[in-house]
């Protein structure tokens, strides 16, 4: 199996075209559009004035007080305005219409806290946030209340505080950007490398003499997909420590974070290689044609190329969205637990697609 894993090294490193495009543009891409298009882009967001919209509706009198307190908590950061409004369905018109930014209703006993979302996604986000950790606060001082209200009463200078400054260590670009985006661009393409190696072998029936070979099928089959994952490993590499000596591009602020962001583009690698296999063996569809596009139109709807293209409803549910998302949260919030369901979800996928296609490249017989 070794042998058969350096053979296949070898023969992508000898082709130079290969090396070009699998681990210099790649870096030149970096640069390239993290420059060229600073303009367009921003990496950080000023969310300047947020107006809001809000209603009141049978919650309970302590309840009551607790949501007004907390409303004139955010009006004295000076950039935040609410108005009480008994009219919530004129108020939602107003916010699509982007006439306010959100429409949040307090109602019920026990709160509940529905949001209706203007058109701006970054306000958005800042209303989501905010809510939610006033819902959280909240529930917690209704559990002290019926448990024990002593413990509220001796914090007589508690303040809560909705919106907390926290510095990140790193001042962000848009390179870091897409340093992220053109390294979740060339896993997903890894499907490309093993659809083309499995398809080639079955379309000039070499596939055959591989099977009559004095070896294992299966260590043959794992053989073959292992030795496509070593130049994917190195194109990750490459671009890591290129885009940041070179260019100065930043991924996460802790060694930790970036070793755990290099195995999770590692496992995304593994898993679109053994899809890409899969399709080789059982489709005879020329990959370019039959996977490019879908993979283009995926990475332009994901904001792959420019953060700014999102379509709401669409874009967050795509795997490139939801990779990217992840890989975002690890390097600049230092949070995992993203990172690790894309692992844990690919590891599904890979042991499913393994498994189908050793079942095809065990087949007797060429159809």
């Amino acid at each position: 199996m070794i042998q058969i894993i350096i053979k296949e090294t070898k023969e992508f490193l000898r082709d130079k075209s290969n090396i070009f495009f699998f681990f210099i543009f790649p870096v030149m891409l970096v640069f390239l559009l993290g420059n060229l298009l600073a303009n367009l882009d921003k990496a950080e967001e000023v969310i300047g004035e947020v107006r809001i919209h809000y209603g009141i509706e049978g919650i309970s009198d302590i309840d009551f007080v607790t949501v007004k307190e907390f409303i004139k908590g955010l009006e004295d950061r000076k950039n935040f305005f609410f108005n009480e409004t008994d009219d919530i369905a004129s108020s939602i018109d107003l916010a699509t219409d982007g006439g306010i930014d959100a429409v949040v209703l307090f109602k019920n006993d026990p709160m509940e806290i529905q949001i209706y979302e203007g058109t701006n996604r970054i306000k958005n986000r800042t209303v989501n946030s905010i809510m939610n950790g006033f819902t959280q606060l909240n529930k917690a001082v209704d559990i002290i209340i019926k448990n024990n209200k002593q413990a509220l009463i001796d914090q007589p200078n508690y303040e809560s505080d909705y919106i907390m400054h926290k510095d990140l260590g790193i001042k962000r670009t848009m390179l870091d950007y897409y340093a992220i985006t053109m390294m979740t661009m060339m896993c997903f393409m890894s499907i490309m490398i093993g659809a083309i190696c499995f398809m080639g072998e079955r379309q000039e029936k070499t596939i055959i003499r591989l099977r009559i070979a004095p070896i294992s099928r299966v260590k043959l089959f794992f053989g073959k997909i292992l030795g496509l994952l070593p130049q994917t490993l190195l194109q990750i590499l490459i671009l890591m420590v290129f885009s940041s000596l070179l260019f100065g591009a930043h991924y996460a602020l802790y060694l930790f974070d970036n070793i755990h962001l290099f195995f999770m583009f590692t496992v995304i690698s593994f898993t679109m290689i053994s899809l890409g296999a899969v399709y080789g063996l059982y489709i005879d569809v020329n990959p370019m044609a039959g996977i490019l596009p879908v993979l283009w139109l995926m990475m332009f709807f994901s904001g792959t190329y420019s953060k700014e293209i999102v379509i709401e409803g669409l874009s967050k549910y795509l795997p490139i969205y939801q990779v990217q998302e992840a890989a975002f949260d690890l390097t600049i919030f230092g949070r995992h637990q993203k990172a690790n369901t894309v692992i844990i979800v690919c590891l599904i996928i890979s042991l499913a697609a393994l498994v189908f296609g050793a079942m095809g490249f065990l087949r007797k017989e060429e159809k």
